[in-house]
């Protein structure tokens, strides 16, 4: 049979090969839907791929990202829908991420041409769209509502929480939680050397390491508000050390932390192969996730699976994961700084066995398994037809 996926992700282009980290990560997951997959996704130009490459025999469509009004004028959203069209009547099966509007596009022509599709749900719009600037906050009300639309009359759906989603955007179909993470998790060692580096740590006095994982020129992401918190704790004498990973121009960020006197305590180390993301974590003695909107945040998982202490904004599937004592308000720079002070070296050590035990509930095999169990119910649910 030959597979839809429809994702808001983008592919790197680069005159010969399409790459993209999650792309090729989640589409293996529908082959056992049809071994003949078409992605359909945005596409951007570049000179050199630092992604994934796609294997050859995925079949790339890319769509023009419509997010004007010029674009509008020009045909592009008709362009577009065209081509959905033409896709969706040429395969036999459709497996649309969400929010996204190419996947909007391809729900409304699966009830047009009575196609098979399944939803995965990756995030709340309202959130992207409320913490991004003026316009996201006009269209959010739509976007909100245009999911809730299509979660209720859609049959089968994965959701990446295993509560937040599901009850801001319910199905009245058949679903799961079920994480997008990739990651094993338990392994040998892993918390033997965080504990023995808290020790080290005591031992030696050094000024403790917070790592995020995110975009960095993305504001919903949070950093600033971590880099803040580091302002007001070092008017206190209380001294650490932020490390940032991600893609993006970190000269927002920069200028926050030479504005708040922490330059020197900021460090920003670009974008990092998924190889190494994991030795970064365990160089980290804390991880915070400070976002604004979020799904499941993989980063956060990772980190715990490492042994990391966590703190998280108290939003979307973040409070799934930690411990209340470890949450603060979304953009609240007085808690997250409060619960940074009270981090002692009794609390890495408990949360470090906490968080390792609590990532086991993430690991790839035990996702990969559960997700398999589903797909194959929904094959199931249209094969008969």
């Amino acid at each position: 049979m030959k597979v839809l996926y429809s994702t808001q992700s983008v592919v790197l282009y680069d005159g010969t090969h399409y790459a993209s980290n999650p792309i090729k990560l989640m589409y293996p997951r529908y082959l056992p839907l049809g071994e003949d997959i078409v992605v359909l996704s945005y596409m951007k130009k570049v000179s050199r791929c630092s992604n994934a490459v796609l294997d050859d025999e995925v079949r790339v469509v890319t769509a023009k990202k419509v997010n004007s009004l010029k674009g509008v004028l020009q045909g592009q959203r008709k362009e577009n829908d065209t081509l959905i069209d033409q896709l969706v009547r040429e395969v036999d099966v459709c497996v649309a991420h969400v929010p996204c509007a190419l996947s909007n596009k391809v729900i409304a022509c699966c009830k047009k041409h009575g196609k098979p599709y399944m939803t995965v749900v990756c995030g709340c719009p309202w959130d992207a769209m409320w913490n991004y600037d003026w316009r996201g906050k006009l269209l959010a009300p739509w976007a909100f509502l245009k999911l809730r639309r299509i979660q209720k009359e859609t049959p089968f759906s994965i959701y990446v929480t295993n509560e937040f989603l599901q009850r801001r955007y319910p199905t009245n179909g058949r679903s799961i939680g079920c994480s997008n993470v990739n990651i094993p998790t338990g392994l040998d060692g892993v918390l033997e050397h965080r504990l023995e580096n808290i020790k080290k740590h005591q031992q030696e006095g050094r000024a403790l390491k917070i790592g995020t994982a995110a975009a960095l020129n993305v504001p919903y992401k949070g950093q600033e508000y971590v880099i803040r918190a580091l302002s007001r704790l070092k008017r206190e004498n209380v001294d650490f050390e932020y490390h940032l990973i991600g893609s993006g121009n970190p000269e927002r960020l920069r200028g926050i932390a030479e504005k708040e006197g922490v330059s020197d305590r900021v460090f920003f180390h670009g974008h990092m192969l998924h190889s190494k993301v994991l030795d970064f974590m365990d160089e980290m003695d804390i991880y915070v996730q400070p976002s604004k909107q979020e799904g499941l945040p993989r980063s956060a998982i990772e980190a715990m699976s490492r042994g990391c202490l966590c703190v998280g904004s108290r939003i979307a599937g973040i409070p799934e994961l930690l411990e209340p004592q470890f949450l603060f308000g979304k953009g609240n720079v007085n808690e997250l700084a409060a619960i940074l002070k009270g981090i002692s070296y009794d609390s890495l050590v408990d949360q470090a066995r906490r968080n390792f035990n609590k990532a086991k509930e993430y690991d790839c095999d035990l996702l990969n398994q559960r997700r398999r169990q589903f797909i194959e119910e929904f094959k199931r649910s249209f094969a008969k037809k």
